[in-house]
């Protein structure tokens, strides 16, 4: 299970240091994508394989599927180096709006990469006491 969350730095390269308690679970590669609210996905390779699995049982006739499938397509393949550095595509840095300051965070299937700004600002909005407190009702927590 992925956990955690770090600050990084892309360097001059567009790279990123993974966390050392991650880079086993991408030892055989991993896929990065676009992910919700404006950040990254980066799955382990097996866990892509399942995405991908159910994405190619959608058939070509369910127009539901089409939004899914265009959301993903702009991912990429990753292998970490020997310092654990994978390189972020350029069209995915533009769409998450990353330039330098990261979050990496392990969630439980996936590590999610985030601008520093853009995480900062979603978690004052989605963390508040208040809506935590909402979120624990509804759960009957």
């Amino acid at each position: 299970m992925l956990t955690g969350e770090v600050e990084h730095q892309l360097d001059n390269r567009s790279r990123i240091a993974l966390p050392r308690c991650y880079r086993d679970v991408l030892e055989h590669g991993g896929f990065v994508t676009r992910g919700w609210y404006g950040c990254l996905f980066l799955f382990p390779w097996e866990e892509w394989r399942k995405i991908e699995e159910r994405l190619n049982q959608v058939r070509i006739t369910d127009l539901d599927g089409d939004p899914v499938r265009q959301f993903f397509s702009g991912g990429a393949t990753v292998f970490p180096d020997r310092q654990g550095r994978i390189v972020l595509p350029a069209a995915l840095r533009e769409y998450a709006g990353i330039g330098s300051d990261v979050i990496v965070r392990g969630v439980i299937n996936r590590i999610e990469i985030w601008a520093k700004d853009r995480w900062l600002g979603y978690q004052q909005e989605q963390f508040s006491p208040e809506r935590i407190m909402e979120k624990a009702a509804k759960l009957g927590i």
